[in-house]
């Protein structure tokens, strides 16, 4: 093997390296194909009865950096209740967005999920709202393309406001609306997708 060769396949061999342990690329989410919701649940009249609700936010915005730590924040004074009050309720009294404007789901996705392929696995995610933080193992499916990421949860997070403080406020939405009790825990699902 000559000089000029043996050089070329050292500097290749060297290029497919820094290849191969480089970070993939960021991911930015799609907020149009991404959805968080949970369902609401309020006790009316004397306590016998029960309706429950599904609200959604539809102001998402995030990514998935290159090792695969992905944060999504939420826009919570962006909630949709289906009813203009009760949204303007929910932001002043319940997530007192004045303070507390987003909540923030943060993970760490594992490298190999990120490459193309589909895995369920556990995730550890921590969410960060209203000054409180609180951790969670959930059941995940991550969908991978040449295209996008998804990260669907395989079944409801079952979140209590009591962890991040907000009784008091879900007391006020209660007393507001004349209803007998709102229940602290409710059910948060989730899918997001992440274009490359």
């Amino acid at each position: 093997m000559n000089k000029t060769l043996k050089n070329l396949v050292i500097a290749s061999s060297a290029l497919l390296g820094v290849f191969t342990i480089a970070p993939a690329s960021a991911l930015d989410l799609d907020s149009a194909k991404s959805r968080v919701s949970l369902v609401s649940t309020k006790v009316v009249g004397d306590g016998k009865a029960s309706v429950s609700e599904v609200f959604s936010f539809p102001a998402l915005s995030g990514s998935v950096a290159g090792d695969g730590t992905a944060s999504v924040a939420i826009d919570l004074n962006a909630v949709q209740t289906g009813i203009d009050i009760r949204n303007e309720r929910m932001g002043k009294y319940f997530f007192e967005v004045a303070e507390h404007p987003a909540a923030t789901i943060s993970a760490k996705v594992p490298q190999d999920a990120l490459g193309e392929g589909t895995q369920q696995m556990d995730l550890q995610v921590s969410v960060a709202m209203h000054g409180s933080e609180a951790e969670y193992t959930v059941p995940v499916v991550v969908t991978a393309t040449a295209d996008n990421v998804t990260v669907v949860a395989v079944e409801p997070v079952l979140v209590n406001a009591a962890s991040f403080e907000l009784e008091g406020g879900l007391n006020k939405l209660a007393e507001l609306a004349g209803l007998f009790h709102i229940p602290t825990t409710v059910p948060v699902s989730f899918s997001l997708s992440f274009n490359r």
